[in-house]
């Protein structure tokens, strides 16, 4: 141990002595210490760790802010649950990463309640140690703690947290800041105790002088001493300064030698006795000052960092790491494996020293480039070591299975910590190539691995270098940031981004090299909003852009989505035009990427949809099994689930009810809670519960009339938690595109479960459910199911017999959504059919059947799906002919067959009814019931 180890506090003896003496007090939570930088600190929190230690008090590690993995308090609230137990620290890191994933997921509120949950969990377990014995959490540099934009919020976090302490005291050690004020908002007077370290006095600083003489056992001289207690200023790192320089025998030579009286002189030239102080730094002439300059610009770092970025052998760099840490500008950090500067000798560095030696950068961005490079390389590293954590979870029993998750999250966030200083350190090192290899790596994990908390922390980094971007770049930037609101953010901010890229758009060059791109960016935003037209009109003038300029690996994303919208708007012929063309331009390639896999899988599956919707279902069935094949072939589990999604939504329509199940019960299971599953088990547990609910239904020929149908009450009630599970993950994941035909189906399931129960009350739920879902649908511009919703208004209020209002629904239903009859046509032809159902029900059979021979062609075409498939629909009319009288029954078959000319499998069907009806001519008259 180096005498520069063994030294004992100094200076702040009655600092000292005051807090050990509150920190006993039960009702005090926080005790705030704050001074400028430099003034002591940190030193006194390692004293006060010290002596606390001897009186029997629980002390934390000193757990310092000034690291860049501190981005927020659950950071900080993560190294005070590393001071507990192993299992409370496991447990809280894995809870913590979930959080973290959900943020951008969760609504606010319920973003809320999951943070407080958490908080709760770290409280209860620091109340449940200090009832063994006080507790003392030391944290030092918390100006730093959080992001700038958020600080007053970490501040108001931070105090809420330690109000509800029992036998705890935070000792927090900072520059002055917002801290004490918004600190006295959370807790009482006696609670709070704040202490503010000034400089010392000529006599402080003489004594403190005289103590470090006395414990290094060396003089320094009466005339140095009065060189420093004037130049000093009383700050004691100035002070460290001189007596660390004096004790290693490398003072400056114009502090030995100038007279006090010249020397004041001369630093005004220079920027002043800390400016020189700081630059002697490079007078060390050992790697100590190649270790000072680069730990003032990437930090932390541990001996084996220090050996590959300085370029030493291991015995070398561990010699250097240990020696390092026995100057007093240089601490220990992450429970001491780390080491960084004290953050105003940094400060200081960068300031005085860095401008004097590498006024052009060449030298900082040589340093860039080896770390860069060096990082990169940890970061792939970290890769396999993941993968290998991963398949021993699977292996492994499940008593284990906790441990390894934990230690995959700890090899997590090492790796995004590494990602953060690669990318940091090349776009500081050529702002060109660096700033393409950001985009890279950031747009690979928005896209692929979906990892958005952590994309924002990239982004802050990009944002860092803004205002050195070209204009390319920086239009490069916002249109990226565009994507994420595309991917996380909420209707109005999504109109807000369409109306500025909007405003770019027509400030853009013809010839802009970015114009594809904000295009393709206006027309995802527009489909998030269901404006498809627009969209569509968006998406297409980038696909002309890509093939003009023959961008062959664009062509197959932007065809895809330029399809998706045509089918959207029921445009089938032309959506599969644009899908193969997108697969044509795909299979150009001879060697696919696997973000190229990504596309090409989307396009099948895409394609299935197409073809499941018109139909055909063994051309679906072997397109998503393409989809799902090539998905696999990059280990892309979530895709596989929307695959499964899509394939059972399919096998719903076509009444294959088991299968469907099938699908949905492993697409589930492909889920681990990740960041982006939120949304996956939203829409399997929506198809489940539309499975279930078709598949309810008792089958009974004798049926007539759609209120007799009885439905199979567990299977609407396993209907009703599905669609209630659905319903949860839309609100908690602010999912606002899933709720209008989550809504609008849990509706239906709670009226026909309240209808047949006599529950008057689940109707009424219903009712409110349908109501939002129209408000909903509305608001979002999902015109789909404002139309369906607006139907089930008829639906329900036939059910109950009040037929006043039906014709009023259909009224609106013509008024408003006319432009979307060829696009919905099953929904314009149920209302006429419920239109026909009441004037049947009032003996009105001309006016019935008018209504039946305009609505079933609208829902033939459409084919219909579960009780409202064209077959359940003629054999519900089959049924009502049969209740009519002989006559009258051939009428109305006639009556329909002369309007169905232009159909032939409906005039088929009426060939058949009339057939049936003289058979039943045969045997006996039939009168309506």
């Amino acid at each position: 141990m180096s005498e520069l180890e063994k030294l004992e506090f100094v200076g702040r003896e009655e600092h000292l002595n005051r807090i050990i003496s509150l920190v006993q007090k039960p009702n005090l939570h926080i005790v705030l210490v704050e001074g400028r930088g430099g003034i002591g600190k940190t030193w006194l929190l390692r004293a006060l760790q010290s002596r606390l230690n001897q009186v029997q008090i629980g002390t934390s590690e000193i757990i310092d802010c000034d690291t860049p993995v501190f981005n927020d308090v659950g950071d900080l609230c993560t190294q005070i649950a590393k001071q507990l137990y192993d299992t409370i620290y496991q447990e809280w890191l894995l809870r913590l990463r979930q959080l973290r994933e959900d943020e951008n997921r969760l609504s606010q509120t319920a973003y809320e309640q999951e943070r407080k949950q958490l908080e709760k969990f770290l409280v209860d377990e620091i109340n449940r140690k200090s009832r063994q014995q006080r507790l003392v959490f030391l944290i030092d540099t918390v100006e730093k703690l959080g992001q700038a934009e958020v600080r007053e919020e970490v501040w108001e976090h931070l105090g809420e947290l330690c109000h509800q302490l029992e036998n705890a005291v935070f000792i927090l050690a900072g520059r002055p800041s917002i801290a004490r004020q918004i600190l006295s908002k959370s807790l009482k007077e006696d609670e709070l105790i704040y202490f503010e370290l000034n400089e010392f006095t000529h006599e402080d600083v003489q004594r403190y002088i005289l103590s470090k003489e006395e414990q290094f056992h060396f003089t320094l001289g009466q005339d140095l001493v009065k060189k420093i207690i004037i130049l000093s200023g009383g700050s004691p790192i100035m002070i460290e300064f001189g007596v660390e320089y004096a004790y290693r025998e490398v003072i400056p030579d114009w502090l030995e030698s100038e007279d006090i009286e010249t020397i004041p002189g001369r630093l005004e030239k220079t920027g002043g006795f800390e400016a020189e102080m700081v630059r002697h730094i490079t007078q060390l002439r050992t790697s100590m000052d190649r270790l000072t300059l680069l730990l003032s610009r990437i930090y932390p770092l541990d001996s084996t960092d220090i050996a590959n970025l300085l370029e030493l052998s291991t015995e070398d760099a561990q010699k250097l790491f240990i020696d390092a840490q026995s100057y007093f500008f240089i601490k220990p950090v992450i429970g001491g494996s780390q080491i960084a500067l004290h953050d105003i000798v940094r400060d200081l560095v960068e300031k005085y020293v860095w401008a004097d030696i590498d006024p052009d950068e060449e030298w900082r961005k040589r340093d860039s480039r080896i770390a860069a490079k060096y990082f990169k390389q940890k970061d792939y590293q970290l890769g396999p070591q993941k993968r290998s954590l991963e398949v021993q979870r699977c292996s492994d029993d499940s008593h284990q299975a906790a441990n390894i998750d934990f230690l995959i999250e700890e090899v997590k966030q090492l790796r995004e910590f590494n990602t953060t200083r690669w990318l940091w350190n090349a776009l500081y090192a050529n702002l060109t190539i660096g700033f393409k290899t950001w985009y890279e790596v950031t747009n690979t994990i928005r896209t692929q691995a979906k990892k958005f908390s952590f994309v924002n922390q990239l982004l802050a980094i990009a944002k860092q270098f803004g205002k050195d971007l070209d204009p390319d770049q920086k239009l490069q930037l916002m249109i990226f940031e565009s994507k994420i609101v595309y991917a996380l953010k909420d209707k109005s901010t999504t109109e807000n981004e369409v109306r500025k890229l909007e405003g770019i758009l027509s400030e853009q060059s013809s010839n802009s090299s970015l114009q594809a791109d904000i295009y393709n960016v206006l027309g995802m935003l527009n489909t998030k909003l269901h404006l498809y037209n627009e969209a569509l009109k968006y998406q297409q003038e980038c696909l002309s852009l890509v093939q003009g300029k023959k961008l062959s690996s664009a062509i197959p994303n932007v065809a895809n989505q330029v399809g998706y919208l045509h089918r959207q708007l029921n445009n089938f012929q032309e959506a599969e035009k644009y899908y193969k063309l997108g697969w044509d331009a795909a299979m150009e390639v001879d060697t696919p990427d696997k973000g190229l896999t990504q596309v090409m899988a989307s396009i099948q599956n895409n394609l299935g949809f197409l073809y499941g919707q018109q139909k055909d279902y063994v051309k679906a069935e072997q397109c998503f099994k393409a989809a799902i094949d090539m998905w696999s072939s990059v280990d892309s589990e979530r895709e596989i689930a929307n695959a499964e999604i899509a394939s059972a939504t399919i096998s719903v329509d076509n009444g294959n009810y088991v299968k469907a199940k099938q699908l949905l019960e492993q697409a589930l299971s492909r889920c681990d809670n990740g960041e982006n599953d939120n949304q996956i088990l939203c829409r399997a547990y929506f198809q489940l519960g539309l499975n279930q609910w078709f598949s309810a239904e008792v089958v009974n020929e004798a049926v007539w009339d759609v209120t007799q149908v009885e439905w199979d009450l567990n299977l609407l009630s396993l209907a009703q938690d599905a669609l209630e599970k659905s319903l949860k993950l839309a609100e908690k994941y602010g999912l606002e595109e899933e709720l209008p035909r989550i809504l609008h189906q849990a509706a239906s399931v709670y009226w026909h479960l309240g209808f047949q129960k006599c529950d008057r009350s689940l109707q009424e739920q219903a009712l409110k459910l349908n109501d939002r879902s129209y408000q909903t649908s509305l608001e979002y511009n999902d015109m789909r199911y404002a139309i369906d919703s607006l139907v089930g208004k008829a639906e329900f209020d036939y059910y109950a017999k009040a037929y006043n209002h039906i014709s009023d629904y259909a009224r609106e239903l013509s008024d408003r959504f006319q432009s979307y009859q060829n696009i919905h046509t099953l929904y314009f032809g149920r209302i006429l059919r419920i239109e026909g159902d009441v004037a049947f029900q009032q003996a009105n059979y001309d006016f019935a059947f008018s209504k039946y021979a305009q609505g079933i062609p609208k829902i033939f075409q459409h084919g219909g799906f579960g009780p409202y498939s064209i077959q359940h629909e003629l054999n519900l009319i089959q049924k009502k002919i049969e209740r009519l009288p002989i006559e009258l029954s051939k009428t109305l078959i006639q009556q329909l067959k002369s309007q169905w000319k232009d159909h032939k499998a409906l005039k088929e069907w009426c060939d058949q009814q009339m057939f049936l009806t003289r058979i039943r001519a045969t045997k006996q008259p039939s009168s309506h019931a």
